[in-house]
């Protein structure tokens, strides 16, 4: 439902807000797949980078966390396509308020789109970032986490402040 204030030109900004964070992902994402994949290539590491927290591991994912559904590429860009989709059309019905919604679904959307991107154009995605306990990841990787974080922190403050009214 729209809010007061909720008009055109609000939308736009609202798209742009969206588009802007999406694009911070997307950008950071790609230059660092180019920088470790030239610099380093896939199989490098594991190199220690913080003692025991940290690590530089350069590998191909074709799958899933963990390594799971490796043949599954078309399947998870099929995905990542209607997610995308999903969340532009969400977006459009967020009322102008609600920031942390709007936050943690551009953050999702940029690593979406930066790893569909990878899947379409090499048929995997280059992970590097290792932490004990953990598959290794990619900056898209974190920003959905991210994203799905901030999504339900706003959630559960808004579901707190609508039980305090």
């Amino acid at each position: 439902m729209r809010s007061p204030g909720d008009g055109p030109l609000s939308r736009v900004r609202s798209y742009l807000f969206f588009a802007a964070i999406a694009l911070v992902v997307v950008v950071v994402d790609r230059l660092t797949k180019i920088y470790v994949e030239r610099r380093f290539g896939v199989g490098y590491g594991p190199r220690q980078i913080i003692d025991h927290v940290l690590f530089l591991t350069v590998t191909r994912n074709a799958g899933a966390a963990f390594g799971i559904f490796q043949t599954f590429t078309l399947g998870f860009l099929a995905v990542s396509v209607v997610i995308m989709i999903a969340i532009l059309i969400y977006y459009w019905f967020l009322p102008a308020g609600d920031w942390t919604a709007r936050l943690g679904l551009a953050l999702v959307f940029g690593g979406a789109i930066s790893n569909a991107y990878d899947r379409a154009v090499k048929g995997s995605v280059v992970d590097f970032i290792q932490i004990p306990h953990w598959p290794v990841f990619n900056v898209a990787d974190s920003a959905v986490s991210v994203g799905v974080v901030v999504l339900l922190i706003g959630t559960l403050w808004a579901n707190r402040q609508t039980r305090r009214a």
